[in-house]
């Protein structure tokens, strides 16, 4: 009976430490969404839409005179810029693709506040 106890245990906290380690891992691209926040404020939103080709939204939630200004890197020997798009000034969001390419690289998306240094940023690979 003390030895099932004890088994029972053992397994339930490395169950616990593999939720734990999956958790704080690089994010999974798959509708991977950033949101840029000032003062409990939405400035923003970039979104990774999964399906080929891989389209990248950037939207500006704010008419306050400010555009956001999406980017998109891949690690390969450091990080290298992709793709940049800004939106900001007119209704609706602004779009770019680019392939992301499963299981060779890593990516980040990055958002940030034109002309601010206000930004978010995630990594993120593709399965």
């Amino acid at each position: 009976m003390l030895k099932n106890r004890v088994v029972h245990g053992v397994l339930t906290m490395a169950g616990a430490l593999v939720l734990v380690v999956g958790a704080t891992g690089t994010a999974s691209a798959a509708d991977t969404t950033l949101t840029l926040k000032r003062s409990g404020h939405t400035l923003g939103t970039m979104t990774h839409l999964d399906p080929d080709p891989d389209t990248f939204r950037v939207c500006d939630k704010r008419a306050d005179g400010h555009s956001v200004t999406g980017k998109l890197y891949m690690y390969t020997a450091g990080w290298q810029l992709k793709e940049t798009k800004s939106d900001g000034g007119d209704a609706g969001c602004d779009y770019f693709d680019y392939n992301v390419v499963p299981y060779v690289a890593k990516y980040m998306m990055k958002l940030c506040r034109t002309g601010t240094d206000i930004c978010v940023q995630k990594e993120f690979t593709e399965d």
